[in-house]
């Protein structure tokens, strides 16, 4: 198909968010250019656990776009040769209140869910044979979830994408300003297009700075680790503190009681936004994480105390043998303050911000662009 004759689309950042618009607008007829600053993708999108995590999502538009970025994900990674697996996901229950928020969620949202259990102690050590035996008591087991590997699959989408659709990725080409129909880059070079999508998170802030001021936003700070290869096979985990952290677990009747617990059992995982995630790749590594911390402006140093809290807790409900760790980092990503998982506004005419699903970025970026792109081309 002649590009030419297609309306043109130009995207800002080649993170998980850019290639979403980038994959839907070409789907939808137009002739896309992605730009993006670095030599290849390393930030955000790079930086995570490779998750899509419907279970995390509430019920309502959320869950329905996190299930159409799952079916997205896999049509995707089969047609790119890219790995996944569709792991599933444990939720490890080590206390009595955990079990009681895990019978509670399963009373509100079995029936709304797909492939959602409640294990008891025997089912979980049977799955899990990794899981703590003295403490655990449980878990929310969920059939939706589905591992990548971020940090590959994020770089290997685009040259998929060049060679089958009609988008070109313009890497190591920073854009400098953007106007009404147009961009400039930092080699002087123009850029035409119908509508301009900026995709590249907290980066908006040298594009746009009063548009990034004005709006509810700040930047979660995190910590991430990876281990070497381990013997076991797991699916995707997560644990009790994660109760505190989904949308999906919002107003159960125990949520009050349990967050004063924690307060009191976990106090400085709390204040530092601890919570526990794990995933496997194909290479039998487990990337763990994470911590939360917020604020437009953070340090670039990496605390020891933070990742010793981490590794804490991962140790209250894993038992893992001969269990190293090979790599640790840190990421920062965008996150709206009013709660939020979707900021697209039109900042100037025919140029619109798209970004706002925070650290859920892998779960909604595409099911994001296939449910809003109306809106951006009319």
């Amino acid at each position: 198909m002649k590009t030419s004759l297609r309306p043109k689309a130009i995207i800002v950042g080649a993170g998980i968010m850019g290639i979403a618009y980038a994959k839907t607008l070409s789907e939808r007829g137009y002739s896309v250019d992605v730009f993006e600053r670095s030599e290849k993708a390393s930030g955000s999108s790079i930086r995570n656990f490779g998750m899509v995590w419907p279970v995390g999502q509430p019920i309502g538009k959320l869950y329905n776009r996190a299930i159409k970025s799952r079916e997205i994900w896999i049509d995707l990674c089969k047609a790119a040769n890219i790995w996944h697996k569709k792991t599933g996901s444990i939720q490890l229950l080590s206390n009595p209140l955990e079990l009681e928020l895990g019978k509670e969620f399963l009373e509100r949202e079995s029936f709304k869910r797909e492939g959602l259990q409640l294990l008891d102690k025997k089912q979980t050590l049977s799955t899990l044979p990794l899981a703590n035996k003295k403490n655990t008591l449980g878990a929310i087991f969920s059939g939706t979830e589905i591992i990548v590997e971020a940090r590959e699959a994020i770089r290997r989408i685009p040259d998929y994408l060049a060679e089958t659709q009609t988008i070109r990725f313009h890497f190591g080409c920073a854009v400098i300003e953007v106007m009404p129909n147009k961009i400039r880059t930092a080699t002087n070079k123009t850029y035409e297009a119908e509508i301009i999508v900026i995709c590249n998170g907290y980066e908006l802030n040298t594009l746009y700075p009063s548009v990034f001021k004005a709006a509810p936003i700040t930047i979660s700070h995190l910590q991430m680790l990876r281990s070497e290869r381990i013997s076991a096979t797991i699916p995707a985990i997560c644990a009790g503190l994660s109760f505190l952290h989904y949308k999906s677990y919002e107003k159960l009747p125990s949520s009050a009681i349990y967050e004063h617990w924690v307060k009191e059992n976990y106090p400085k995982q709390h204040y530092h936004g601890i919570h526990l995630l794990i995933s496997q790749n194909y290479h039998n590594q487990l990337t763990i994480g994470d911590s939360h911390d917020y604020g437009i402006h953070h340090d670039p140093f990496q605390l020891e105390s933070v990742d010793d809290l981490i590794l804490d807790y991962l140790n209250d409900v894993l038992e893992i043998p001969d269990f190293k760790i090979a790599q640790r980092w840190t990421g920062q990503y965008l996150k709206l303050k009013n709660g939020d998982s979707e900021w697209l506004q039109e900042i100037e005419p025919n140029v619109w911000v798209a970004n706002g699903p925070g650290g859920a970025g892998m779960t909604l970026s595409f099911g994001m662009a296939e449910d809003t792109i109306n809106q951006l081309i009319g």
